[in-house]
Order: C-alpha cells, then structure tokens, then sequence
C-alpha cells in the first residue's frame, strides 16, 4: 500500500472515524458506490426536488446543513 497524501477531506474522513482513514487508501476496499449510476441519477433528483420546491414555495424557509468545521 502507497502512502498517500493527507488532504483537507482525508483529515475530516480521519477526524470521523481513524479506521475510514485506513480502509479509504486501501485499494482493497475500493468504495464500488463511487461509480454508481444509479446513485448519482438519485443525487440529481435530490437537487431538482429542492428547485421545484424552492419554485413553488419562494417565502419558504431553507434548511442548510451544518459545516463540519
């Protein structure tokens, strides 16, 4: 196993969970969902429901997500 940088997303990766950390550089654990087509089709869904209801309910409040700083 190659040892590989320690990026922003690693460090947060490795913050959550250490052991996530080791199985994400491991080409052994390779994340088949990556590539999925079927849940990236789902993700682009997600974001045209926000639009469509943005659309039909423009006083409405948004919710955001929190940051993980």
């Amino acid at each position: 196993m190659m040892p590989s940088k320690l990026t922003k997303s690693r460090f947060i990766q490795a913050i959550e969970c250490p052991r996530k950390l080791v199985y994400a550089c491991d080409p052994r654990y390779h994340n088949a969902r990556k590539d999925d087509d079927f849940l990236e089709t789902l993700a682009l869904g997600g974001h045209k429901v926000d639009a469509l209801a943005k659309l039909m309910h423009p006083g409405g409040i948004e919710i955001m997500a929190r940051s993980v700083n």
